[in-house]
């Protein structure tokens, strides 16, 4: 029942990679269509949703996004631009602990791929329809650069 901090960290990671291998090749689709959950209850589970934004870099999806998920009291950890990687959390409460959200972005031409991942250990449980609204929520707020 009680993880330390590097195995949550490690089951984070480990379905956020499943997710990855297990993604579907770049459609134009909405948010909400590409919305996933894997996992269960009891051994812990991972929602995946992502977008794809013409004409935007990952410096400003992630720039956008920081403010966009504060707002929901959600708190950024570290960018790494080059690897194209956000790490967030849902803070901890009186009521439970921190929970991992990962965001993954990449280029393909003047496509940007972004897949953001909220992930729960096990014994934890969330609404898929609520996760749901806010990640696309989220998500569906990048917006392309304009050019001036």
């Amino acid at each position: 029942m009680f993880h330390s901090y590097n195995s949550v960290n490690m089951r984070s990671l480990v379905l956020s990679l499943a997710f990855m291998c297990l993604a579907t090749p770049a459609v134009a689709t909405t948010c909400e269509e590409s919305f996933q959950k894997k996992g269960d209850f009891l051994n812990g589970s991972a929602f995946a949703a992502r977008v794809q934004v013409e004409g935007l870099s990952i410096e400003r999806a992630f720039s956008q996004l920081r403010p966009i998920l504060a707002r929901e009291g959600i708190k950024t950890l570290s960018t790494d631009l080059n690897l194209g990687v956000m790490k967030a959390e849902n803070p901890a409460t009186a009521f439970q602990r921190a929970l991992p959200i990962d965001v993954f972005a990449s280029m393909d031409g003047n496509i940007l791929n972004v897949e953001m991942i909220f992930t729960l250990p096990s014994g934890v449980g969330a609404s898929k329809d609520t996760v749901k609204g806010y990640l696309c929520g989220a998500l569906n707020q990048l917006l392309p650069q304009t050019t001036k």
